[in-house]
């Protein structure tokens, strides 16, 4: 991921060459030209509160993508003028910041990650500790995965508290004990955790 600094309310350019001006407050993401595995690009922006503060776009992309082949200023604004063709770069982006962008190292994130097991418990079925969120699996954030999973994984384990099915929600046998509970959870989340890793991986 790299980041390009946009000056704040810039203008993003219509199909009927309008111009929508941006608000700081706003989430935006701006789809480039491009539709190849190497190519395809997207700015990310996200909000930020003050109105006179610049605007990161962030360049999220594979490790092969056509970006991390580039070595100066002037082969960036080639390349995202014509990624962005509607785009008039020269009132936004300044020759020194094409040359910071080309040469930032950029940071990059994780693969993602498979806990093999979810939870221990006591000898005794008393006490135990179980994973869920990121703790059991992590996502790289670009997917916008990690909150959803969390919150399947939490309603799972209330479930699996409760005596219920994990994935139906419908009345089971009552557990025996905590430890009981927490092997229903994984149990049933196990499952789920690896199926996420080997689709987003």
């Amino acid at each position: 991921m790299k980041c390009i600094q946009l000056p704040p309310g810039f203008a993003i350019p219509d199909s009927d060459e309008s111009l929508l001006k941006t608000e700081n407050e706003y989430t935006y993401a701006i789809r480039g030209i491009y539709n190849g595995f190497r190519n395809y690009i997207s700015l990310g922006l996200l909000p930020v509160k003050d109105p006179n503060m610049v605007r990161p776009a962030n360049v999220i992309t594979r490790p092969s993508h056509d970006i991390w082949n580039i070595t100066n200023g002037p082969e960036a604004k080639k390349w995202f003028v014509k990624a962005f063709p509607r785009f008039d770069w020269d009132k936004y982006v300044s020759d020194e910041e094409w040359e910071r962008f080309s040469k930032a190292e950029g940071t990059t994130f994780p693969n993602c990650q498979y806990s093999p097991g979810l939870q221990i418990t006591s000898p005794d079925g008393k006490s135990g500790v179980v994973l869920v969120g990121d703790a059991a699996h992590a996502f790289p954030p670009d997917i916008g995965q990690g909150i959803n999973a969390g919150l399947c994984d939490v309603v799972a384990l209330d479930r699996a508290l409760r005596g219920k099915d994990t994935t139906t929600g419908k009345e089971g046998e009552k557990p025996e004990n905590l430890g009981a509970s927490l092997r229903k959870y994984e149990e049933g989340q196990k499952p789920q955790v690896s199926l996420r890793l080997h689709v987003f991986a």
